[in-house]
């Protein structure tokens, strides 16, 4: 019974706010009286707009630093490409150099086993 009497207790104050709910509406705009008409004057709503616009700066901010570490890292990179380049060329160098003196060695080898062989 207890359980009931609660119920029913909560269903009517339940009622009743809805009621003050009802009273509480300007009946020719249909918005709640209590509420102010513009956002934009609350406390809230202004803290909230600071706290995005400085948001908004840390983001920048942020992005600024990012794009300056890619423009960095690109810079970086350009030049290792350009030293491997140079050292490719080196190498490349070296290879022809290497296969001339390789087949001045078998002319010059050649020449001499021809020698003993006469």
């Amino acid at each position: 019974m207890e359980t009931m009497a609660s119920n029913t207790a909560k269903y009517e104050s339940k009622s009743i706010k809805r009621k003050k709910d009802k009273e509480n509406i300007d009946p020719e705009t249909q918005t709640p009286t209590n509420i102010p008409s513009t956002l934009s004057d609350s406390p809230q709503v202004e803290d909230i707009a600071t706290m995005m616009k400085d948001l908004s700066k840390e983001v920048n901010l942020l992005f600024s630093n990012y794009a300056k570490t890619l423009s960095e890292r690109s810079t970086v990179d350009s030049l290792h490409v350009r030293e491997f380049d140079k050292i490719l060329e080196e190498a490349r160098s070296l290879e022809i150099q290497i296969r001339q003196k390789k087949e001045n060695l078998r002319n010059h080898l050649s020449m001499i086993a021809k020698t003993l062989q006469r």
